[in-house]
């Protein structure tokens, strides 16, 4: 059986107006399940202690960034598979396995594979994936789409003018060791799922006319600035600069599409 942990004011209050859509294609995929509003996001770990129970298969998020996040946060410490039905069309971990929308996430409970993705650490915060960290200045230009930098960590697409662009002078600790002094205008961290490999950490600089990206790796990053900077998953803003984020050895089962021969269905 699945919980779904449902946010209702995700997505600006989309829910609403799908759930009778959503419960129609539960029932109709034969998806086994509990469904629990949230009324707000701190009451999660608290709903699975009261919810999870040993005839649980997994725990399926239905909302947007906020609504995830919350829930990987609260299933850190269990052995417990997490699933995702996005409610809002800006969902980060939903677009990057591929759910796109919540008609996906559905059909995914029915037919999918479990998967271990890497967690990575912002104070007592969790997160999957990857983080994007720049002055909002320039996150707001990006999100207007007029630029979009760094895309897929290898410097594609990148600004090719500065002007508009702007920076805020940074200094970063690598692994406690390498310390990078920089003008930074976007940063990208992620994690690969494989736990021996370290942090990719994309960093936009600005020197003489072009911006120039540099690549690094490490398992803790620590960040300084002149000026705060939003530390995003998504859309959605998880912390600020200064911070230290860190891969951990952990890793939380995922709900994803089917990739190989043999699926391990829950």
């Amino acid at each position: 059986m699945y919980l779904l942990l449902v946010n209702p004011k995700a997505g600006n209050g989309r829910y609403p107006r799908i759930k009778r859509s959503l419960m129609r294609a539960l029932e109709k995929a034969k998806i086994k399940h509990k469904m629990v509003e949230i009324e707000d996001l701190s009451d999660v770990p608290d709903l699975l202690a009261q919810e999870v129970k040993e005839s649980t298969n997994a725990v399926v998020a239905v909302g947007g960034n906020g609504t995830i996040a919350s829930v990987i946060d609260a299933l850190a410490d269990y052995d417990m598979p997490i699933g995702i039905i996005p409610v809002s069309p800006t969902n980060h971990l939903a677009r990057m396995l591929g759910i796109k929308t919540w008609a996906d996430g559905v059909k995914l409970l029915a037919h999918n594979q479990i998967r271990p993705k890497r967690l990575g650490k912002i104070g007592q915060r969790y997160f999957i994936g990857k983080l994007t960290i720049a002055p909002r200045r320039n996150l707001l230009k990006n999100i207007l789409g007029r630029e979009n930098w760094l895309k897929s960590f290898v410097g594609t697409n990148i600004a090719r003018s500065l002007k508009g662009l702007a920076s805020v002078a940074c200094r970063l600790k690598l692994d406690n060791e390498l310390l990078v002094n920089c003008q930074v205008s976007h940063m990208t961290i992620g994690l690969e799922d494989d736990a021996k490999r370290k942090m990719t950490i994309a960093i936009q600089t600005i020197s003489g006319k072009k911006p120039i990206v540099s690549i690094f790796r490490a398992n803790r990053c620590e960040i300084e600035g002149s000026l705060n900077m939003p530390i995003l998953s998504g859309n959605e803003t998880i912390a600020n600069t200064p911070a230290t984020i860190v891969a951990v050895s952990k890793t939380i089962p995922v709900v994803c599409p089917i990739t190989t021969k043999e699926p391990a269905k829950v």
